[in-house]
């Protein structure tokens, strides 16, 4: 097999002194075992004999994985979601790939063709199991994403004035180019695939950042496969934070593989170098080498970053911070040579929104900046704002997502720990776990904070646990005992996975009669606003967004009211009222939107069934559509008068100021110089810093312009 070739074997590299923990005295060679691999040493046998368990026990725990699932019945469903209905078959053929994955870990040298596919293998597993069981696809957030495509494709523009996520554009707007120019006008198979999809693409800029680190080859296949276990936040459906993650990873991964310095002691350390060894003893790099790359390579790389920038800034509100966040991180740990790049990100995302998101913020900047500076606050109100009061089961599922980041963190806390006791310096895997908890400090993001700050954690954090396991940077002889203590924790991540990752598919799955009543009430309702109306929490009169895939197409017709439970389901007196006041309204309730009632509000699980019940039996109502999914009613004798047209697309505008113009001006003169001085300054030669006066106090000057024209427009529309 290609795995037996002599060219592809790696001997165990030699550990420094410094990885062992002692000093500068050097540390004789260590002898290979007989059985291990040597350089040059020719292997007689052609079949890899040592791999065949792990691929009788991948091929078993595929074939005890899925072959059961053909019998599963989603409408058994209880309140701890998928995993009640999953045949124990299902859980022993997950637990068979983990087991699979770690012996491969065991054997002595990597078997790479088995590992991408153990590793693609339990990506298709994990997060797509819901979209193999389901229909339709799934979470109702994705189908109002395709509305927004819809939307754009179909009148070239974006309404601001619909929902204030078309200040941020760049992902429909990309999509609906791309599906237009592909030919392609159903886009629901790529909504239901699109959790796969996108893990299978984050796994390319990971390894991009997991080549750079100074590690063994355990490390970095234990680290790729944690960070798909571990990644339950779901925020890889289709979606811009979807989007905005991968590009995320891009441009970490191309920061740190092309614009890395060489690691040399300072000044200081040079002089007290002598005391610190005695001390201390001498701190290895936890990172490789950089490669040389021409200037010319690293010129158009820049402007590559630069392009992700801007796009990540134009698709989502938070992935541009944390892009700005790492870069100037590794800059002040002097893991990256591209100094001027975080004042030149800062500059694009702020006259983003100072610019291109006035519908957003203009009337109200105390919502923009609400929660800004009070990070713990944040944090713990995003953790403790989530945990169900409703539902006994859908808590203890939200306690296991707890349960799940704070494991690794701490894994992460003790793999740093180890690799420090072994003076190895991790500061850039440090920065990629730090980093994003400065997110929660600029605001609460309507209380799904946390979860954002453990998406962006997971690189970091898998690469430091999986150190914990695998700290040295060789190939280490003694690797039965943290083989199975990785295979254990592996199991019980794998196993919370499937716990709490689809803990919410009662109200999180799209059923097929959903999307059909949002049809039926277009075909009744043509021409003009349609006005909905669905009951949310009873202790709220404004509720949440409705558990349904509203606004999949033509969005522009919509419009949504949300009326208090009573206690009583047999009244239906408010959602009679609610219609009465609304031309062209329709009450609409479904499975999904009355299970998240049920879970997260309280109401009693018999509740839906006797509110339908009564909805059928009011002499004041009449069906417009019924299924066993969904159920939409109006009024037999509707209110005079018409509800008005949906209103054309919003002309897009900067809301003027007196100092408007000159910010437009500024804001691309600016760039242009930003990324001018960044590629001269790349160029220069040692002794040259002079050249780059001029392009810095230019810029300077022009950053000072475009903060002042900035302020002014908060002061001046903000209010």
């Amino acid at each position: 097999s290609g795995e037996s070739r002599p060219h592809e074997t790696e001997p165990p590299e030699e550990p420094r002194p410094e990885e062992r923990g002692g000093g500068p005295t050097a540390v004789p060679p260590r002898r290979p075992r007989a059985d291990e691999e040597r350089p040059g040493r020719r292997r007689n046998r052609r079949i890899p004999w040592r791999a065949v368990p792990a691929w009788s026990l991948f091929a078993a725990g595929l074939g005890l994985y899925w072959l059961p699932l053909r019998h599963v019945h989603l409408d058994h469903m209880n309140g701890y979601g998928l995993i009640s209905v999953l045949p124990v078959a299902t859980l022993a053929g997950g637990g068979l790939l983990v087991v699979a994955f770690m012996y491969t870990l065991w054997l002595r040298r990597p078997y790479r063709a088995l590992l991408v596919l153990q590793l693609v293998a339990i990506v298709i597993s994990l997060h797509g199991l819901a979209p193999a069981l389901e229909a339709y696809a799934r979470p109702p957030t994705a189908w109002q994403h395709n509305g927004f495509v819809e939307y754009i494709g179909r009148t070239g523009t974006a309404d601001y004035t619909l929902d204030a996520r078309f200040s941020w554009p760049g992902f429909f707007a990309l999509t609906a180019f791309l599906t237009r120019a592909a030919g392609i006008r159903d886009l629901e198979p790529l909504l239901h695939w699109a959790p796969v999809i996108n893990q299978l693409l984050y796994l390319a800029p990971m390894y991009l950042i997991l080549r750079v680190m100074r590690a063994n080859w355990r490390a970095q296949w234990l680290a790729a496969w944690l960070f798909v276990a571990a990644d339950w936040v779901g925020q890889d459906y289709f979606s811009p934070q979807g989007f905005g993650y991968l590009l995320y990873l891009v441009f970490v991964g191309i920061l740190l593989n092309w614009f890395r310095p060489e690691v040399r002691p300072s000044a200081w350390m040079a002089r007290t170098g002598r005391l610190r060894t005695l001390l201390r003893g001498p701190m290895a790099s936890g990172e490789r080498p950089p490669s040389k790359t021409p200037v010319g390579e690293r010129t158009v790389l820049l402007v590559l970053l630069v392009v992700l920038f801007a796009v990540a800034t134009a698709s989502h509100q938070l992935t541009p911070f944390l892009m700005t966040f790492v870069c100037a991180a590794l800059v002040l740990v002097r893991r990256s040579t591209a100094r001027g790049l975080p004042v030149l990100c800062a500059v694009i995302v702020a006259s983003w929104v100072s610019f291109m998101t006035t519908a957003y913020w203009a009337g109200h900047v105390g919502d923009l900046f609400s929660g800004a500076g009070d990070l713990l606050s944040n944090l713990t109100g995003g953790v403790a704002g989530r945990m169900s009061k409703g539902s006994e089961s859908l808590a203890t599922v939200q306690t296991g997502r707890i349960l799940i980041a704070g494991s690794v963190m701490a894994l992460a806390a003790l793999g740093a720990l180890r690799r420090r006791l072994r003076r190895i310096d991790d500061r850039v895997v440090l920065v990629l776990l730090a980093v994003p908890f400065l997110a929660a400090g600029l605001q609460n993001y309507g209380g799904e904070i946390a979860l954002r700050v453990y998406l962006f954690v997971i690189p970091g954090g898998c690469i430091l646990a999986a150190y914990l396991f695998f700290p040295t940077t060789f190939a280490a002889t003694r690797r039965t005992a943290a083989v199975c203590a990785a295979g254990l924790c592996g199991l019980l991540i794998a196993g919370g996975f499937l716990f709490v990752r689809f803990g919410n598919e009662n109200f999180e799955q799209v059923r097929p009669g959903d999307v059909r009543a949002f049809d039926a009430m277009l075909r009744a309702t043509p021409d003009s606003i349609i006005n909905v109306v669905w009951q949310a929490d009873p202790q709220d009169d404004a509720g949440y967004f409705p558990m349904m895939p509203w606004g999949a197409r033509e969005m522009e017709h919509f419009d949504y009211t949300a009326v208090r439970a009573p206690a009583n389901p047999a009244d239906v007196t408010g959602i009679i009222q609610a219609l009465q006041d609304r031309p062209s309204g329709y009450f609409v309730t479904t499975r999904g939107n009355e299970a998240y009632n049920h879970y997260n509000y309280g109401l009693p699980a018999s509740y839906a069934d006797r509110m339908r019940a009564a909805l059928a039996a009011s002499p004041r109502l009449r069906p417009v559509y019924m299924n066993g999914d969904a159920a939409v009613y109006a009024l037999r004798q509707p209110p005079a008068g018409t509800s008005p047209p949906p209103a054309r697309a919003a002309t897009f505008g900067f809301r003027h100021t007196t100092w408007t113009p000159i910010g437009l001006f500024t804001i691309p003169l600016l760039i242009v110089l930003l990324v001018a001085r960044e590629i001269v300054r790349m160029r220069l030669r040692p002794g040259e810093k002079w050249r780059l006066q001029p392009l810095t106090g230019w810029s300077v000057f022009l950053v000072v312009v475009l903060a002042v024209v900035i302020l002014e427009r908060f002061i001046a529309l903000g209010t």
